[in-house]
């Protein structure tokens, strides 16, 4: 059902490690009485029900301290963990704001290279159609937003940029008092995202897992998707006074955090096969470098300590988690369901879903 997924209902562990990352933030801040964690774009609140469920196990006294706020635009009516509208969105708090894959869904200004001048790329109606027009930028920031590389890109070329990162990261800092804002997503840094081999930009389309590429189809009815400048991620949340303290991809992230341990555990447990094969398949789809796993995973602290992070140092640091959780039926998707094995999924179909090329 839907039209995509994400790592949070490909398998519960996902969230798990995520809960052992927000442990050790509480645990750096000097255990608080209260930790406050807001998810925004929380959806269905999978997420939300995996890392309060994993807090529990992992911590007593740190379940106790957490205080986990899911929200969203529009929550929906089926929901696995409370999820309540942006309108609650707290502030001052002690703690993380998480996000994951919400800063691809943010609306975006396209462009595109014509006589080598940067042009962007309006909506119009003709003869009662949706099409494309191109004219002057409507805003100067999105030419600043490029700047010398407009001169490297050939004509014809087309790409995307938000200029509500800005805005999304005065909200953060004007949220979080100490602690962290941990935001996950795809995307590159601005140079490798605006390559002049990257023709025709990272805009997507998804219409019941199909991948597409025009936006003016089915308005309203498919996902509308583009790629992350994390340049520019860094850039308003320094500006925004926050720190670009760490990043790394999200493989490297959950393996620092024990995703290795808890896939050998799971080989070695007492589950049927076809259990072992539906959970493996699940977690290899978050980790496959190629896909998922090669998403960004970035940290911006507030009035933290500098010193990095367990899921952005070596693995070794992180502790081990005390039960490995199985998928939940309504909260998880299980991939063999689908046809798709561990391998099958991985190679064959997950890495062109993801792929940037036209």
């Amino acid at each position: 059902a839907g039209d995509f997924y994400t790592s949070p209902t490909a398998h519960p562990l996902f969230g798990w490690l995520l809960a052992v990352q927000l442990e050790e933030m509480w645990l750096r801040l000097d255990s608080p009485n209260l930790f406050t964690v807001v998810e925004e774009g929380a959806g269905t609140g999978a997420l939300a029900a995996d890392i309060t469920e994993a807090a529990h196990a992992l911590n007593a006294d740190f379940a106790d301290a957490l205080d986990y706020i899911a929200i969203d635009l529009v929550p929906p009516a089926s929901q696995h963990y409370p999820v309540q509208t942006v309108a609650n969105r707290p502030a001052g708090i002690t703690g993380c704001l998480l996000s994951n894959e919400l800063l691809d869904a943010m609306p975006v200004h396209r462009f595109e290279i014509s006589d080598g001048r940067l042009q962007e790329i309006f909506v119009d109606i003709r003869d009662g159609q949706l099409v494309e027009a191109l004219g002057e930028p409507s805003k100067k920031e999105i030419e600043e937003r490029i700047g010398d590389l407009t001169k490297a890109l050939p004509d014809g070329y087309r790409g995307e940029i938000n200029l509500g990162l800005e805005s999304w990261s005065q909200t953060q800092a004007s949220v979080l008092d100490r602690g962290w804002v941990l935001v996950i997503d795809y995307g590159f840094a601005r140079s490798e995202l605006y390559r002049s081999d990257r023709f025709a930009g990272s805009l997507r389309t998804y219409h019941q897992h199909t991948l597409g590429q025009n936006p003016l189809l089915r308005p309203g009815r498919q996902d509308i998707t583009s790629h992350v400048d994390f340049t520019a991620v860094s850039e308003a949340m320094n500006a925004a006074g926050l720190s670009n303290a760490q990043t790394t991809t999200q493989a490297e992230f959950l393996g620092n955090l024990g995703i290795d341990r808890a896939l050998a555990r799971l080989h070695h447990s007492e589950l049927m096969h076809a259990q072992i094969r539906a959970n493996t398949a699940g977690i290899s789809s978050f980790i496959n470098p190629d896909a998922m796993g090669g998403f960004v995973v970035a940290a911006y602290s507030q009035n933290a300590a500098a010193e990095p992070l367990s899921g952005f140092t070596p693995p070794g640091t992180a502790r081990e988690l005390p039960e490995i959780p199985l998928p939940k039926t309504g909260r998880h998707i299980d991939l063999t369901r689908h046809g798709q094995t561990a391998e099958s999924f991985e190679v064959a179909s997950f890495e062109h879903l993801f792929s940037d090329s036209p």
